[in-house]
C-alpha cells in the first residue's frame, strides 16, 4: 500500500472513531430486569437498576412509569435517573397476570426493535404483579441475577422447559404451535419461587399448568438431561435422579388424524425407602412410571385440545409433513385427533441390589 493510501485510511478511521457516542459504565443506570404490568387503562413499567457498592451486597434500584405506549416507558424514567438508562444489559422481563390476559406481542415488539436486547433474555409471567417481585430483596448480586439464575438452573435441571425471547417468539409466529413461559409467584420480601407454566393463546394466558404436573408437561415439549422424580412403590418410595429423556411424534393415520408420542426416559434410582430394592421391584417401578407417564401426558394433550392450544406443536408437526396443509381445517382437526403416548422407562442403575 502507497503512503499517501494509508495516510489517507488512517485519517479516515480517525474521523469515524471521533462520530461514535462515549458511554462510560460508571455515568450509566443499567437496566437489568423490566417488569410490565396493566394498571388503569395504561401500561405501568418497573425498571431495575443493580447498583454496585464495595464489600456490600448489590442494591437493587427500581423506577416506575406509566404509559399507553411501551416506547415511552423508559422515556418517562429517564426523567426519574440522575443518570442516562440504558438496556444494554437487561437479564429478565416479566408480566403481570392483567397484562397477559390482554395481550402482551405489543411490549415484545418493542423488544424486537430494540438492538440492544439480546434474544435470550429471559421471560416469566407474574402470578399477580409483576412490579412486586422486581421490588423484592433476592440474594445478593441483586434480583434480576437471583431470577435469571433461578430459570436457568430448573430449566436445566428441573422440570421447566427452555423458554426465552427467542423461543417463545417462534413459538408465536409459528403456525400450529403455541407458546408457553414459566409463571412466578411472590413468596415474600426475600424469596420468589416458579409455580407453574403460563399457557398462551396468541399472545395472551389463557391456561395455567400447576407445578406438580410439569414434570409431564416438559416431557411432552422438552427433553430432560438432568432431571428427578419421586414415584411410589406400595408403601415405599423411590427416587429417581439423573434423569435423560427424549420424545417423538409419529402419524399413525389422518381424517381423523391418530398420532403417536413416544416418549423414552433413562434414570437411576438414588434412594429408596424401603428394606430392599430387589430387581422385580426395579421392574415394577418402571412399569408404574410408565403408567403415570402415559396418564398423565394424555390427560395434558386432551386438556390443550379443549383450550384450542398446542405447546406440543401436533400443528407444525403435521405441516412439515404434508404438502399444501391447510390450517384452517386443522384448527377442526385438532380437536378431533386421537393420542396414544406410550413410554418406556428404563433403570440405569440403582446401587446395591438382591
Amino acid at each position: 500500500m502507497k503512503l499517501s493510501s494509508y495516510l489517507s485510511l488512517l485519517a479516515v478511521c480517525i474521523l469515524l472513531s471521533g462520530c461514535l457516542e462515549k458511554e462510560i459504565i460508571d455515568d450509566l443506570n443499567i437496566e437489568s430486569g423490566i417488569a410490565y404490568d396493566w394498571e388503569d387503562d395504561k401500561l405501568k413499567g418497573t425498571a431495575l437498576i443493580p447498583v454496585y457498592l464495595p464489600d456490600q451486597p448489590v442494591k437493587n434500584v427500581t423506577f416506575t412509569s406509566t404509559s399507553t405506549l411501551s416506547r415511552d416507558l423508559l422515556l418517562e424514567m429517564q426523567r426519574q435517573s440522575s443518570e442516562p438508562l440504558v438496556t444494554g444489559s437487561l437479564e429478565v422481563g416479566v408480566f403481570g397476570k392483567e397484562l397477559t390476559q390482554r395481550g402482551i406481542i405489543d411490549v415484545l415488539d418493542s423488544f424486537q426493535r430494540d438492538a440492544s436486547i439480546g434474544a435470550r433474555v429471559f421471560l416469566a409471567v407474574a402470578d399477580n404483579k409483576a412490579g412486586d417481585i422486581m421490588k423484592g430483596e433476592y440474594g445478593t448480586r441483586g434480583n434480576a441475577i437471583y431470577i435469571s439464575n433461578l430459570l436457568k438452573h430448573n430449566m436445566e435441571q428441573r422440570d421447566v422447559p427452555k423458554s426465552n425471547l427467542q423461543i417463545f417468539l417462534a413459538s408465536f409466529y409459528q403456525q400450529g404451535k403455541t407458546a408457553y413461559l414459566p409463571k412466578l409467584k411472590d413468596m415474600g420480601k426475600d424469596k420468589v419461587e416458579i409455580s407453574g407454566m403460563s399457557l398462551f393463546k396468541f399472545d395472551k394466558v389463557v391456561d395455567e399448568i400447576d407445578a406438580e404436573k410439569m414434570f409431564f408437561f416438559k416431557l411432552l415439549v422438552d427433553k430432560y438431561s438432568e432431571g428427578s422424580y419421586k414415584i411410589n412403590i406400595g408403601n415405599d418410595q423411590a427416587a429417581i435422579k439423573s434423569i435423560k429423556s427424549k420424545h417423538k411424534i409419529k402419524i399413525i393415520k389422518s381424517e381423523p388424524y391418530e398420532f403417536k408420542v413416544e416418549i423414552s426416559i433413562k434414570g437411576i434410582i438414588r434412594e429408596y425407602s424401603g428394606e430392599q430394592l430387589t430387581i422385580k421391584e426395579i421392574k415394577g417401578v418402571e412399569k408404574n412410571f410408565e403408567n403415570l407417564i402415559d396418564k398423565e401426558t394424555e390427560a395434558l394433550i386432551t386438556r390443550f385440545q379443549k383450550e384450542g392450544i398446542d405447546p406440543v406443536g401436533f400443528g407444525a408437526f403435521v405441516k412439515s409433513k404434508t404438502r399444501g396443509f391447510d390450517f384452517k381445517k386443522w384448527e377442526d382437526e385438532y380437536k378431533r385427533m386421537s393420542v396414544k403416548v406410550t413410554s418406556n422407562v428404563e433403570i440405569l442403575e440403582s446401587g446395591v441390589i438382591e
